[in-house]
């Protein structure tokens, strides 16, 4: 009976800390607008619009992220693949997937 309580309990426990170890969406979206303003606003602008304090001296400009356009076709892909390889004067950016996850996530729901 012992032995039955003891792997019970380790499965809840093992079972919360898989459950735990996803980024609840709200905390998911915070950090997303964090890494968003400190490597994205300066061109895209805090608004999205591509209108960020750098967007004067780019060319092309910067891609306006509340234009519908945008959003057609596999968005989570061209944003992934942009980020990770660059696109025109955009720079790549080293980060890890779950990062750019973060960062899709409060795209699609504040600029979408």
């Amino acid at each position: 009976m012992k032995r039955l309580v003891a792997f019970s309990l380790a499965g809840v426990l093992l079972g919360g800390l898989f459950l735990g170890a996803a980024i609840p969406a709200p905390a998911q979206e915070g950090r997303g607008k964090s890494i968003f303003e400190d490597k994205c606003a300066l061109c895209h602008g805090r608004d999205g619009k591509g209108n960020g304090p750098a967007a004067a001296a780019l060319s092309p400009s910067p891609t306006d992220f509340t234009n519908p356009g945008f959003w057609q076709g596999n968005v989570n892909q061209k944003i992934t693949d942009t980020i990770e390889n660059g696109h025109g004067p955009m720079p790549a950016f080293d980060l890890s997937p779950g990062q750019i996850r973060a960062v899709i996530d409060y795209m699609s729901h504040t600029f979408k």
